[in-house]
């Protein structure tokens, strides 16, 4: 079903509500229409999933992010993230393995502001300690932090990928 069609639907599930209105007289029929309410705006912005890994994730943030892009630009904003965060993966693992602290402090600082601009809050912050760590040059906080940093954004990078490309059109 198109986004379109899916809207139209949506608007003829209101109107079929709002039609039922007069005949609801009891409070058990006034229950059951407001539930019915809630259950068509909860269709009409469904949550995003949760995503597997990310243990403080804030959906709203990587909504406005496309939102902001629009969608003739949301795909190739996407396809983007993705590679940057790839990126920054592969910093953090060769610079840990190595202890290459400029590679350990780029990765770290490019994804203080992709984790946060994504909604992966707890992915920035464990970026920000990788970004001290890696200035202090702390092999052992450094090395302690990539393992579950990275499972972070292995979660991020499946749920950039996974994220299908809005489509045009007025709402």
């Amino acid at each position: 079903m198109s986004a379109t069609s899916r809207r139209a639907a949506l608007a003829e599930l209101d109107r079929a509500v709002a039609a039922l209105a007069p005949y609801m007289v009891s409070a058990d029929d006034v229950a059951t229409l407001a539930r019915l309410q809630t259950e068509v705006a909860r269709l009409r912005h469904p949550p995003a999933p949760a995503p597997l890994g990310l243990s403080d994730f804030d959906p709203t943030r990587f909504q406005r992010l496309i939102d902001l892009t629009g969608p003739a630009m949301a795909g190739t904003l996407l396809l983007h993230l993705a590679e940057d965060l790839t990126r920054c993966r592969e910093l953090a693992l060769s610079g840990a393995e190595t202890l290459d602290w400029d590679a350990l402090r780029e990765g770290s600082h490019i994804l203080i502001s992709l984790a946060g601009s994504a909604g992966a809050l707890s992915l920035q912050a464990m970026a920000e300690a990788l970004n001290t760590s890696a200035h202090a040059k702390d092999d052992a906080a450094s090395r302690a932090l990539v393992p579950g940093l990275v499972a972070e954004l292995d979660a991020l990078i499946a749920l950039v990928r996974a994220t299908p490309v809005p489509t045009g059109g007025a709402g």
